[in-house]
């Protein structure tokens, strides 16, 4: 048997049936990239994937029978995807080779051997492969030696010219395995931001590549070393200040308490404070919505304001006016003492409906309710006179449209 005994559940039991599934085809499938890297590094990773130099899409319907699941097929890569309940995603490959037309295009593919896949990867520590019927290890760029020594090193020299997204990708697997660069990639990898690499990558790419540094758990510091780097510059087209790591690290730990936190509005808008004001609306390619742009824009922009606004409040009246303007995100950055007391309001509950009021129904009794829910939860009235107070008020808010 081959060394997935090693592995956690679910992948254990899908490179179990994976197996079986091949040797019923006479196939060879290949655990390929990084979770050959996770298992000799004895990290826990959540990916299968799989290479075969034949018998790809084979294996890939068979497998899908057998464990009643469904199978996607993606010509143009030579690649599906197969997904069943209670399986992790399975991604089977025909091995092939590439070539890139140009400079930070999509590269083109072809069928290949195994050698011929592996050699054009990103890196030597993913480009190892473990034969899953006998458990050997193919590792042609002598990727355990740089796992021993804990480093990323490209393949060739053009590697960060051909696919600049692997700079992105360089910096975050550094950063979560605790591994450095060698001289030589780190020289490479700066060569290609200083000669301008990234303007040829589309900026959906681009965008992706940082949005997948926000999901690490140590994005903090991943973000940190791209606007070193120079990264995020070239990026967003303007010139990044210095990022504070106590701000990032912040949103990290709000993130922890509230995972359904937008984090890449977060991030983004403490990526974009001290920018100028017209440079933060570019976000050509993020597929943010208005909305989430405007969020952005509310901590990368107007944050300070915000706060003096909420300081120079002298009724929790005013400081709830400002606070129901702030996004759920930027809510999160505030003053914890004003948004505590304003959330407390957000849960406060009037017993009165507008049928209650005995006033023609229209937005001014919306309007009085909500007017009359802040009187009581503020104190300025008891809640005993609440009906009459805001029925006084749907009369006057009625007269007045």
């Amino acid at each position: 048997m081959t060394r997935a005994l090693e592995f956690p559940n679910p992948q254990r039991r899908a490179i179990d049936v994976i197996v079986e599934v091949a040797r019923e085809k006479d196939c060879r499938p290949f655990l390929v990239g990084g979770p050959v890297r996770d298992l000799l590094l004895q990290r826990h990773g959540l990916d299968v994937d799989i290479t075969l130099e034949d018998g790809g899409s084979t294996l890939a319907r068979a497998l899908a029978k057998r464990i009643d699941g469904r199978v996607r097929s993606f010509p143009q890569f030579l690649t599906y995807k197969v997904t069943a309940e209670g399986y992790p995603e399975i991604d089977i490959a025909t091995a092939r080779t590439e070539r890139y037309r140009a400079p930070g295009a999509l590269p083109s593919v072809a069928p290949g051997k195994l050698s011929d896949d592996l050699m054009r990867r990103d890196f030597t520590i993913n480009a190892i492969a473990m034969d899953l019927l006998d458990g050997s290890i193919h590792d042609p760029a002598n990727g355990q030696r740089d796992l021993s020594m804990r480093l990323i090193r490209v393949l060739h020299d053009k590697s960060f010219i051909d696919d600049p997204t692997r700079i992105f990708r360089a910096i975050r697997l550094a950063r979560r395995l605790g591994f450095r660069m060698d001289v030589h990639t780190s020289q490479l990898m700066r060569d290609a931001i200083a000669t301008g690499a990234l303007q040829f990558v589309s900026k959906e790419r681009l965008w992706r590549e940082i949005f997948l540094a926000m999901d690490e758990r140590d994005a903090p510091k991943i973000l940190a070393t791209l606007q070193q780097e120079g990264v995020l510059g070239a990026l967003l087209g303007i010139e990044v200040p210095p990022l504070n790591i106590e701000s990032l690290e912040s949103v990290r730990r709000q993130l922890d308490i509230q995972p359904n936190l937008d984090r890449y509005v977060l991030y983004t808008g403490i990526l974009l404070r001290g920018t100028e004001p017209e440079a933060t609306t570019h976000f050509e390619g993020s597929g943010f919505s208005q909305k989430r742009a405007r969020a952005v824009l509310q901590i990368a922009r107007d944050f300070t304001r915000f706060e003096k606004a909420l300081d120079d409040a002298a009724t929790d009246r005013q400081r709830f006016r400002l606070l129901k303007a702030a996004s759920p995100e930027l809510l999160t950055l505030m003053d914890r003492q004003h948004v505590s007391r304003f959330q407390e309001f957000q849960q406060f509950k009037l017993p009165l409906r507008g049928n209650d009021l005995e006033v023609p129904g229209g937005p001014h009794v919306a309007r009085a309710l909500e007017r009359t829910r802040e009187a009581v939860f503020n104190g300025e009235i008891p809640a005993e006179q609440a009906r009459t107070f805001a029925r006084d008020l749907a009369i006057k808010y009625l007269n007045h449209e």
